[in-house]
């Protein structure tokens, strides 16, 4: 064998390349020529595998720059030694550094990606939306609705801010876009500051216009985007970046902290989730541990797959066992099902 890397997609073969997916992949739908390419030239990252002038395996991601989901990672039968899966998945996360880096395994996988750095995590959500929407996904994809681990049945104190919600409500009139015309960055910007950051950590006079413009950036970039507004107000934010036919990774979903508690925060997203399954696409989303519970209910169904990237430093670092019971599940672990 005379194997060689491409990290590029100059040139590619898509008519080669969606052949060999088509034959080495479980996914129901056939693609086409053109829906193989539409999906690879909205992705930002890419290794293709050859032998000789013979393409063997593909991987490619969609990333914001600072969070990317793997697709499409295959390699022919005949081909898929070890050596080879670890090159082509390695090369990726080196174009990846810094990155955050999520993907959606398959029980054949799972040892894989857990002997190549990945964790198995316990916070990724897929909505399915209210119609049984689920039934489109292969079996074992889900754990089942509303599924808690032992330690979700009582409260950890989690390193995450938890705003207090007013118990008196004012009133309001919410009304929800998923236009970008007359979008106010530095207020998206403050509002995602708020919603994330403790109180004494920023204040909105030091935001500078590289920051503003950052935020700016990344909602351009995202093909979907969902704002919420009180009248003229804008109260709360979501967004995500896709490759326009199958995957849409929901990322910035923040509500003004005056406004939490009225329900808005679940609108913007499903508003957000709504027309991206009205596209046909998939729209998946990774949580942290303090906000599992809002997403754990109808219209989204826990992933039982999905694993993150966690390099070398992330390993080493001394994360509190409470946040790390939050976020992961132990290596090798495996449901009762899956023996």
């Amino acid at each position: 064998m005379n194997i060689s890397y491409v990290e590029n997609i100059e040139g590619i073969d898509y008519k080669q390349l969606n052949a060999m997916l088509e034959k080495n992949t479980t996914k129901k739908a056939v693609r086409g020529v053109s829906h193989t390419q539409t999906v690879f030239e909205n992705s930002q990252y890419f290794v293709f595998a050859y032998n000789l002038n013979q393409l063997i395996g593909a991987i490619r991601a969609i990333s914001d720059g600072e969070w990317a989901v793997i697709y499409d990672f295959v390699v022919i039968k005949e081909y898929a030694t070890r050596q080879i899966k670890e090159e082509i998945l390695s090369r990726l996360v080196k174009q990846l550094v810094g990155q955050h880096i999520f993907t959606n395994a398959t029980l054949e996988t799972l040892s894989f990606y857990e002997e190549n750095g990945f964790q198995r995590t316990k916070t990724a959500f897929t909505y399915v939306g209210f119609k049984q929407g689920e039934k489109n996904y292969s079996k074992g994809y889900f754990l089942p609705q509303g599924y808690q681990f032992e330690n979700e049945f009582f409260e950890v104190k989690l390193p995450f801010i938890k705003r207090h919600v007013p118990t008196k409500k004012k009133k309001v009139t919410i009304s929800y876009r998923t236009s970008r015309s007359g979008v106010d960055y530095k207020r998206v910007n403050e509002i995602i500051n708020r919603a994330f950051k403790d109180e004494g950590s920023w204040h909105s006079e030091n935001i500078d216009i590289i920051e503003i413009e950052k935020t700016r950036h990344l909602f351009d970039i995202s093909q979907y985007v969902s704002f919420a507004y009180d009248g003229d107000r804008l109260v709360g934010v979501a967004r995500a970046i896709t490759d326009q036919l199958e995957e849409a990774y929901i990322q910035n979903v923040a509500i003004d902290p005056d406004y939490q508690g009225y329900g808005i925060g679940w609108q913007v997203t499903v508003t957000l989730c709504e027309a991206i399954l009205k596209a046909g696409l998939n729209p998946f989303l990774h949580t942290h541990p303090g906000a599992v519970g809002f997403y754990n209910r109808a219209g989204f169904l826990r992933n039982k797959i999905a694993v993150d990237y966690r390099g070398k430093e992330d390993q080493n670092s001394q994360i509190p066992i409470e946040v790390e019971q939050g976020f992961y599940l132990p290596r090798g672990y495996r449901f009762i099902d899956e023996f």
